[in-house]
Order: structure tokens, then C-alpha cells, then sequence
């Protein structure tokens, strides 16, 4: 009875500095940059912590028997907190500082209380913090969830919105930049992934996902889009955390998109990109690692395959001299170098000057002219390099 006599006082006299409880609370958890920097006001921070000492304090002088009201407040601030956006590791992080708060004015030497006391209570203050933590986590969970599926449904439809075949106009781009939660003038890393690889993309993602850097995966049939807001400072370049993405998959990236505007046809030359791959290749691949299989692709789709501009031509070569002038051709048009082509194929210098000018004789293709060794390097692509995927 004495005990219990004492502990009530105690906690009576702690209730009365609860304010400075919560100051000190404050002053362990704006360390964290996600407290610090996340937008939250003091004022919010201050009036969360007053109550949840309160709170803890009201179920600490009831020997943890009458916690309703605990869990209640609890669960209304875990959900406050995934609405506003504070990441769940730091949310938990912070309220097991309570425990630590309160033991230290438990234990404080102007209080006076009995060490044994302290013993025989320590397994109760920390049951009441960790009933408190557990119930923000699971309304912040609970909200997160519904949050979630919301924001699920209002990205597919703003995506639909700015994928659709008709091109929005400015006004539409605005809105949907604002929906998604973009920055319209910052950079976007736009690829597309076989559909079976969404899942480990869209985990990759998640772990990943910054607060000012949303990312974003549309399905598109046999090809799922992602869609990724850069940092500012990024390079052309693909950054490590970028590339770790797409890991052990085959992705088509587009090039960067240097505005919300410039995504659309972002996704469409990634999913060009995705579609030329050859089957059960892996890697990342680029507009320069595949633009000459795109365009020789979509010109014979047309009727102007670039081979016309080459293989009728050497009809009238021999066998075998058709076939020295295309290996001549192919590893000149790879290195650029009358040198390294004659080391290459082990031949003197002037034998390749004059295949080369044999080439020119029978094609008019004169590949010292950039426009001729553009022209060539398409048509005698399907001859030395993989071709698009069926």
C-alpha cells in the first residue's frame, strides 16, 4: 500500500511536467532528418507529445488496468503520421524514446523514489510504451494501406491520362503533374521492363522510393513502364541506385526526359527500345545501344530496307569476293581505323584501301563520307549483329 501510495504521487508530480517531458522528447527525435525536415510543425510535434505522455502517465497510475483510452489516441496518431507521410522506421523509433524519457524522470534523484520501486514498476512503464508503440504502428499501417490502394487508383488514372492515345494538352499535363505529385520541370528516367519483372521492380522500388523522388509502373500489355523522377544534380548517365533497379532483367530505357512534357514519348521509345531486344537477353539497354537494329527495323517496315542500298549491288562480285568485301566493311565501319581494320584481319594496309574502294565501286557508298557509312552501317547490320526479337 505504501508503494502504491508512493507511485501514485510520483506520477501525479511527473503529470504536472509533462511539458518538459515533451520538450525533452523533442529534442531526441529532431535529430532525425525525417522529424527535422519533414515539413511537420512544432506545434504538431509539441501537442502529439504532451498528449501521448499524458496518456502513458493516466495508464501508468492504473497499473496498466484502463488503457482504452491509450489506444485510442495511439491509433489516431499512427494515423496521422502515415498521412503525413513520416516513414514508419522513424515513427517507431521515436515513440520508443518515451521509454527512455520516462525512465529518466522516474529515475531522476529530485523525485527521491525508491530504487525498488523503481524494480518492481520497470516491467509496467515499459508494457505502457510498448502497448502504445504497438497500437501507432498498427493504425499507421491500417492507414497506410488505405492510402495506398487511393493512391494506386488515382496514379492509374492520371497515368492513363497522360499514356492515352490522345496527347493531353498543357492544361491536362498540369493537372496530372500536380495528381502524381511531380515536379514538372525536373528530370525522368523512363523504362520498360517485360511485364513478368514488374513485381521485383515495383519491391525494388519501394525500398528505394524517396519523398522527392516519386516513382511510378504502368502495365502496357506484354511491357510494364516505369517511371522515375530524377534528383536534379544526376547525369545522363544512369545512377548505381538506378541501374540496381533493373538487376538481372532485360529494360529499355528511353532517353532522359528533361521535363514532365517529355515523358509520353519517353515511354514510347522505351517500350521501341524494350520491343527490339532479342529474346532471354539481360541487361539495360540504351537509344545508342540499339538505334541502328530501330531504324533498319522500321525502314524495311516501310519497304526501305538499307540492305537494297548494299547486297543487290554485289550480285556481281564472286562468292568470294563478296565475301571479303563485307568482312573488309563490317570491322572498318566497327573501328573507323584503315589501321586497326588491317590488323584485325591481318591484311597490308593498302589491300583494305582498295576493298574499300572495290565497296565504293559496286554500291557508290563511299564510307569516308559519314552519310555513306551511316547508310552502310544499317544496311550490313543484320549481317554482324543481333537482330530484333519475333
Amino acid at each position: 500500500m505504501v508503494d502504491d501510495a508512493q507511485w501514485q504521487r510520483i506520477i501525479e508530480t511527473l503529470d504536472h511536467q509533462v511539458p518538459e517531458l515533451a520538450e525533452k522528447f523533442l529534442s531526441l527525435i529532431l535529430v532525425d532528418p525525417s522529424y527535422s525536415e519533414s515539413g511537420l510543425t512544432m506545434e504538431d510535434l509539441r501537442s502529439s507529445s504532451e498528449k501521448s505522455f499524458s496518456a502513458m502517465l493516466h495508464s501508468l497510475a492504473r497499473s496498466g488496468a484502463d488503457i482504452g483510452a491509450l489506444e485510442s489516441l495511439a491509433a489516431e496518431l499512427g494515423a496521422k503520421r502515415a498521412r503525413q507521410r513520416v516513414p514508419l522506421d522513424s515513427l517507431i523509433r521515436a515513440i520508443r524514446m518515451d521509454f527512455s524519457v520516462l525512465w529518466d524522470a522516474l529515475s531522476a534523484p529530485s523525485l527521491g523514489v525508491n530504487p525498488g520501486l523503481l524494480v518492481a514498476r520497470t516491467e509496467l512503464v515499459w508494457r505502457i510504451v510498448d502497448t502504445f508503440a504497438v497500437r501507432v504502428q498498427e493504425g499507421y499501417l491500417a492507414e497506410f494501406e488505405d492510402i495506398e490502394r487511393a493512391d494506386a487508383d488515382l496514379q492509374h488514372q492520371y497515368l492513363t491520362k497522360l499514356l492515352a492515345a490522345a496527347e493531353p494538352s498543357p492544361s491536362d499535363m498540369k493537372r496530372i503533374a500536380g495528381a502524381l505529385r511531380v515536379n514538372p520541370d525536373a528530370d525522368f528516367l523512363v523504362a520498360a521492363i517485360s511485364r513478368d519483372d514488374s513485381l521485383a521492380v515495383q519491391r525494388s522500388l519501394s525500398l528505394k522510393s524517396r519523398r522527392n523522388e516519386p516513382n511510378f509502373t504502368s502495365d502496357q500489355g506484354h511491357h510494364t513502364v516505369v517511371i522515375m523522377q530524377r534528383r536534379q544534380s544526376t547525369r545522363a548517365e544512369l545512377t548505381f541506385e538506378e541501374k540496381s533497379v533493373f538487376e538481372g532483367m532485360a529494360a529499355g530505357v528511353a532517353p532522359v526526359s528533361f521535363g514532365f512534357a517529355g515523358v509520353r514519348m519517353a515511354v514510347v521509345a522505351a517500350r521501341e527500345i524494350m520491343t527490339d531486344l532479342p529474346m532471354g537477353i539481360a541487361g539495360i539497354f540504351r537509344l545508342e545501344d540499339r538505334w541502328e537494329s530501330i531504324a533498319r527495323y522500321r525502314l524495311a517496315q516501310v519497304g526501305c530496307d538499307p540492305a537494297h542500298l548494299v547486297f543487290p549491288y554485289l550480285r556481281r562480285c564472286s562468292d568470294g569476293e563478296r565475301e571479303r568485301l563485307l568482312e573488309t566493311v563490317s570491322t572498318f565501319l566497327d573501328t573507323g581505323s584503315l589501321v586497326e581494320t588491317s590488323a584485325s584481319l591481318g591484311c597490308h594496309r593498302n589491300t583494305i584501301v582498295n576493298r574499300l574502294a572495290s565497296f565504293e565501286k559496286y554500291t557508290g557508298l563511299s564510307l569516308q563520307k559519314p552519310r555513306d557509312a551511316a547508310a552502310a552501317l544499317l544496311a550490313l547490320g543484320n549481317s554482324h549483329g543481333p537482330s530484333r526479337h519475333s
